[in-house]
This record gives structure tokens, sequence and C-alpha cells, in this order.
């Protein structure tokens, strides 16, 4: 892979790997559970900024 980045975070990357993250950029669909991540922390975020705080639960994985 050719992606170095510092402290400061900077990422450089070749230039194969920056025309293909180009590609999935603009081209690539997002996954569902990409897409549910999203809408949690978004629900998340709206309930922080309306009551100052959040209220989760954390589920067991089967």
């Amino acid at each position: 892979m050719g992606i170095k980045s510092t402290a400061f975070g900077r990422v450089v990357l070749t230039d194969a790997d920056a025309k293909k993250f180009k590609n999935q950029v603009t081209y690539g669909k997002p996954k569902k559970e990409a897409a549910s991540g999203v809408s949690i922390g978004l629900k998340l975020s709206r309930e922080l900024q309306s009551k100052g705080a959040i209220t989760f639960s954390l589920n067991e994985m089967a």
C-alpha cells in the first residue's frame, strides 16, 4: 500500500492509490453497515445537541 502519514495528520498516496481512492469516492457505493452507522451517528449527534448528553446501550454480538 502506498500510504504515508506524519504525526501532524498529513497523508500522501502514491499515484495508483490516489487514482483508486478518487474513483472509489466518486463512483463507490457505501455498504449497508456504513449507511447504518452514519444514521446512528446522526441520531446521537442530534440528541447531544438538544439534550447536552447522549444515552446508548451496548448489545452483545452473537
